[in-house]
């Protein structure tokens, strides 16, 4: 699989439009928890551009990434197990995946009560 350069520019350009959207009326600093499918450092950092979200609200993705790579589809269970097992309840949190010709697929999730 082929990324294009131009992928990374178009995700942020799409975050910063549909943001409120995807969100749900919420703005990126209500998030606690950001699960983004790491499919490479340029697409994180496009996520961030797009969303305006600080250095280490990543941090998650960018270490799966650095420790796995990019496994495609299951990448992001990786990133949502992380988070999940360190999640407090009631954190507010979002997930964010993309795929092939650049489909993307996003849910929002709160950390469960114990």
């Amino acid at each position: 699989m082929f990324l294009s350069g131009r992928v990374p520019a178009a995700i942020a350009a799409g975050l910063r439009g549909a943001a409120s959207a995807i969100l749900d009326g919420a703005t990126p600093a209500a998030i606690d928890l950001w699960a983004v499918h790491p499919g490479g450092r340029s697409v994180l950092d496009a996520v961030g551009e797009g969303l305006g979200l600080g250095p280490t609200a990543l941090a998650t993705s960018r270490r799966v990434l650095e420790r796995y790579g990019n496994m495609s589809s299951a990448t992001i269970m990786f990133v949502l197990q992380a988070i999940l097992d360190a999640a407090r309840p009631g954190e507010r949190g979002c997930a964010m995946s993309f795929g092939p010709g650049l489909c993307a697929e996003t849910m929002l999730f709160h950390g469960a009560q114990a």
